[in-house]
């Protein structure tokens, strides 16, 4: 078996509203630190076990791009040797930033991609919402007014959705949004660091000054009209356990596969590597082994990858989809109606255009 995968250490990374809940997931977190995301498929990731080992992620892209990476991920990165997912795990102690996202044309004067992200939500405490919009009937020069005030006053004028573990919500590029205190979720986004801060709570430093925002970068590519909501999955009907497509559009599609101790289901993309990330059990990515809280890079090959427990089990995989047969194509076999089928796509578009005639 062709065995072009690679258990991959993840960066974890401190913040002010971070906590200790990542440890539950196997992370060996730093002491007395608070840390808020686990960030998966970062460049500076490095391949602790399997293909490449010893490697960053990215040192292995920037080494041939178009064959690590896939046409299709390759396409979706614009021929940039940059890893095309930024898988994380947050746990959000406290609330993050109320924040913004340029999209691609918005960034490309900076040479670099936008942010669209997705949220599958792991863990939730009672009470504990997500921030996504703003409310209608609030315009923009009122919650501006609010924002510059950087105390939180501005969340009063957002959308706030109830934190279920389980539930999916896209986040196109534009949309205000932020994680509620008590969330933990798994994240997919495009690969990009541009985030535009617009009110962080009233939050300080050490030396009691409040942290960077950038109302002017951020209110310049806000989007009042995004108002997110959450996504019903699909089922994919499989012969064995579950699988469930989560969230699709043009930077990156997630599912969700349950598998009963013995079962396997293939996982390769014919476009695109793949990450697979162990929320709970234990399996093989062909001969790898992965435990809860690991994730692994399934890079592209001519040959089958597949995905087979070792005992109940729960994954998460993240790939650059081919629209038509990654997602709507089998979505259809499977007895999904297309409004189901396009809602994967969130207010992204990306999937009615895709079913366009």
């Amino acid at each position: 078996m062709d065995n072009r995968v690679s258990l991959v250490s993840p960066r974890l990374d401190s913040k002010p509203w971070g906590g200790r809940k990542l440890g539950r997931y196997g992370l060996a977190l730093p002491l007395g630190e608070p840390i808020g995301e686990a960030l998966i498929t970062a460049g500076e990731a490095v391949v602790s076990t399997g293909y490449l080992a010893g490697q960053t992620l990215g040192q292995i892209v920037e080494a041939d791009p178009s064959a690590r990476l896939g046409a299709t991920a390759h396409d979706a990165v614009g021929g940039r040797p940059v890893f095309p997912l930024l898988v994380k795990l947050i746990d959000a102690g406290g609330n993050l930033s109320i924040q913004v996202h340029p999209d691609d044309s918005q960034a490309a004067h900076l040479d670099r991609l936008g942010k669209t992200e997705a949220w599958h939500i792991l863990e939730a405490d009672p009470g504990s919402v997500l921030y996504l919009g703003i409310r209608p009937g609030v315009s923009l020069a009122e919650f501006q007014e609010a924002a510059t005030r950087l105390d939180g006053s501005s969340a009063r004028m957002m959308r706030t959705v109830p934190a279920r573990p389980g539930t999916t919500v896209l986040i196109p590029a534009g949309t205000v949004h932020a994680l509620g205190a008590g969330v933990m979720v798994y994240e997919v986004q495009q690969p990009s660091d541009i985030t535009y801060r617009l009110d962080d709570w009233g939050r300080v430093d050490a030396e009691g000054n409040p942290r960077e925002v950038h109302l002017d970068a951020g209110f310049a590519v806000a989007q009042l009209q995004s108002i997110p909501e959450l996504i019903s999955p699909v089922s994919l009907r499989p012969a064995i356990g579950e699988r469930h497509l989560l969230a699709a559009c043009r930077p990156f599609a997630l599912e969700r596969i349950a598998l009963p101790r013995g079962g396997s289901l293939e996982i390769s993309k014919s476009g695109s590597l793949g990450v697979v990330t162990m929320l709970e059990g234990e399996a093989n990515v062909n001969d790898l082994r992965i435990g809860r809280g690991s994730s692994a890079v399934v890079w592209p090959s001519k040959r089958p990858s597949i995905l087979t427990a070792l005992e109940p089990c729960v994954a998460l995989v993240s790939w650059v989809p081919d629209l038509m047969p990654d997602i709507v194509e089998p979505a259809i076999r499977a007895g999904a109606d297309p409004q189901t089928v396009a809602a994967l796509g969130g207010a992204t578009g990306d999937l009615h255009q895709a079913m366009r005639p």
